[in-house]
């Protein structure tokens, strides 16, 4: 249920109990009155129902506090669960991510790592990273760009890398 839902009901509920009780103890303090209340049985009857409303005063009024503070000073808790879900969110695409890595041969599996950590990083430099041929890094990212993983970029005598979109969601850089 909605805080806010929640804090109001608490607060319609809290003020109705509280005009009840207050006509209650209304009643009682005429009927006091209406019998001088000198230190006699029905006095003392009274006047044990008047401290039990005053409890129960007490307790309505805790009662519209907690509504009140639900319903107006309450935002925090929903803030911390909106940040809970989108890391929630995160962790579920960066688990996806993990997924698809499993599918890819080992070559392919360090390639997608370092060109979703370094977006938009040249071929030459990802063939110093890897320590790989010419040839084999060639043949390995040729594969991954049949498989739809990557996108080249031609940038003067080399290609930039970069994860293609569809498959962006799934990186670390959301």
């Amino acid at each position: 249920m909605n805080n806010k839902k929640i804090g109001f009901t608490l607060l319609i509920i809290g003020v109705l109990l509280f005009i009840v009780l207050l006509s209650y103890n209304y009643k009682l303090n005429q009927q006091a009155s209406a019998y001088g209340c000198n230190p006699n049985s029905q006095c003392m009857n009274i006047s044990s129902l008047l401290s039990l409303t005053n409890i129960f005063i007490g307790i309505i009024f805790s009662l519209v506090s907690l509504g009140f503070y639900i319903l107006f000073f309450n935002k925090d808790e929903e803030i911390i669960l909106r940040r809970l879900d989108e890391n929630k969110k995160q962790l579920t695409k960066e688990q996806k991510f993990e997924i698809m890595l499993k599918a890819l041969t080992a070559e392919e599996r360090q390639l997608m790592q370092i060109i979703r950590e370094q977006e938009g990083i040249t071929q030459s430099t990802l063939r110093i990273k890897t320590d790989f041929s010419k040839t084999k890094l060639s043949f390995v990212l040729a594969d991954l760009e049949k498989k739809g993983l990557i996108k080249k970029e031609i940038s003067g005598k080399t290609n930039k890398l970069y994860i293609k979109e569809g498959i962006l969601s799934l990186s670390k850089h959301i």
